[in-house]
């Protein structure tokens, strides 16, 4: 169930602002992970990669390789950011993380020339168990709204994250699952719109906004028919 509406919030942001604008690009991707709560032996700080656990590898971490650039960017579709990637080994007790900022860049073709946006990832290190779903850690986006804003000569743009894709951004969400023993990925999706999408304090809001800015949005261009 939380998964249906996630993703049902996540396509109302895709169907916000997409009036006609100038071409936008988006260029040279890359993340690097900050500020850590939590984790023992820590590697990699300040990076795509980092890492925790008892120090000896392979350790369990988290890493990021950017997608490829983005020209005309199709305003309130889901894009492509790049490839998010768990390693979700076995490592002892207390080791893990709780938390770490994941700050996402990309250039533009307008101002900023470099948009930098940091968003919370959430770490549920679970038993380290195998063959079993119930034991799959999971990392969750607590902060996929951030409203960075882009203007490219008269147009203005917000980038928000959509949040994790399987299959290739048909649906999303802001909890990813990992099973125990490997390295698992996901595809990290973003939107871009004309339109500032509201930021609550809850995902329900956040729905509760978007359903209202869609329904305003539907009866003007009623009038206007």
């Amino acid at each position: 169930m939380r998964r249906t509406f996630l993703t049902l919030i996540c396509l109302l942001i895709v169907g916000v602002g997409t009036a006609t604008a100038g071409p936008l690009n988006i260029t040279g991707i890359s993340g690097i992970w900050t500020n850590p709560t939590g984790g023992l032996n820590l590697a990699g700080v300040g990076t795509s990669d980092v890492t925790w656990g008892d120090g000896i590898a392979p350790d369990s971490g988290y890493s990021f390789v950017g997608g490829a650039n983005i020209l005309s960017v199709p305003v309130g579709s889901a894009i492509s950011l790049g490839t998010f990637t768990h390693h979700n080994e076995v490592i002892p007790n207390g080791s893990a993380i709780t938390a770490i900022d994941f700050l996402l860049s990309f250039g533009t073709n307008g101002a900023p020339p470099t948009v930098s946006a940091t968003f919370n990832f959430d770490h549920n290190e679970t038993p380290n168990n195998t063959g079993t779903s119930a034991d799959d850690d999971i990392v969750t986006i607590t902060t996929p709204v951030v409203n960075a804003l882009i203007v490219q000569g008269s147009d203005t743009y917000f980038f928000n994250l959509l949040g994790f894709s399987n299959n290739g951004g048909t649906s999303f969400s802001n909890v990813f699952s990992s099973p125990e023993g490997g390295s698992n990925s996901a595809t990290l999706y973003g939107t871009v719109t004309t339109n500032r999408v509201p930021e609550p304090s809850s995902l329900l809001l956040l729905g509760t906004g978007l359903i209202g800015i869609g329904m305003k949005q539907w009866r003007q261009r009623k009038v206007r028919a």
